[in-house]
């Protein structure tokens, strides 16, 4: 199928500040019509039997949770899309809070980034450092590309260390496939049942910053698509979070590191956003 007649791709804004930036030009030059549905403002959520080639899910400053939900009933309709993309493992991408939004129609748990100790048996997950230290990300920092993240076809062209920019205090456990059924009594052990994720980049204080699930599912923690209008735009609207992590002068920290970091992210954002047509072109 040639780019031009691609069915649409569908992004869901969730707030007036927090839009898809880079992704809609960088969809657009290879002529993938997009079409932005503000969720905030009354457009709904597309329902999934629409011809969509790929569902976007942008940030926003709420959260996933029940309180956010009935503030905010979209969410929950958007949860039981996702949920419906999931199972047929139709294309999607997420990018903060659409990140999230995904991880939790996997099944996963949402909950604050806090500082985490490393587990005390092998096999055993870790926990909370006491007293809990909440670690949230606001601003520029590099990401790292574990094994896989660095051989990912959406991640081709970055690299370790690459500057990204993170507007974040959650985190969240990846999606993972139903467990299979148990073994008929006395069966040999078999090999650990697949997860059906692939984490794809961490930074130093929060793991779990991009990933896949299934094949066509892939969720970013960090902001790969933002513009120096949106990166302005989030200093603007998110005023007391800047000031909580990064203190009275953190607007400007974050315009100097823009300043610094931007022409590589954005030339490197491009390429993840050329990545995203590469393979919707093959999927």
């Amino acid at each position: 199928m040639g780019l031009a007649i691609m069915s649409k791709a569908i992004v869901l804004q969730h707030v007036a500040h927090e839009g898809p930036g880079r992704i809609m030009p960088g969809l657009r030059d290879f002529g993938i019509p997009v079409e932005i549905r503000r969720l905030y403002a009354g457009d709904e959520v597309p329902a999934p039997e629409e011809d969509i080639r790929i569902l976007i899910s942008m940030g926003g400053p709420m959260g996933v949770n029940e309180a956010d939900f009935v503030k905010h009933p979209f969410l929950k309709t958007e949860l039981e899309l996702l949920k419906a993309f999931i199972a047929a493992d139709r294309p999607v991408l997420g990018v903060c809070l659409g990140a999230q939004l995904l991880a939790a129609a996997g099944g996963s748990k949402i909950y604050p980034n806090v500082k985490m100790a490393a587990p005390a048996k092998p096999g055993e997950p870790p926990r909370p450092v006491e007293p809990i230290m909440p670690l949230p990300e606001v601003g520029w920092s590099p990401i790292a590309l574990p094994f896989p993240g660095g051989t990912e076809p959406i991640l081709f062209g970055l690299r370790d260390g690459t500057p990204m920019f993170h507007w974040h205090f959650d985190t969240f456990d990846l999606p993972r496939l139903p467990a299979p059924p148990p073994a008929p009594a006395g069966s040999p052990p078999g090999p650990p049942p697949p997860t059906g994720n692939a984490l794809l980049a961490s930074t130093r204080t929060c793991r779990n910053q991009a990933y896949r699930f299934k094949n066509r599912l892939f969720g970013f923690q960090f902001h790969f698509e933002m513009d120096n209008e949106g990166i302005e735009a989030m200093l603007e609207h998110a005023r007391e979070d800047w000031q909580k992590v990064l203190g009275s002068d953190g607007a400007a920290k974050v315009r100097e590191d823009t300043t610094r970091f931007y022409p590589e992210y954005e030339r490197l954002g491009n390429r993840v956003i050329r990545n995203l047509v590469d393979f919707l072109k093959l999927s």
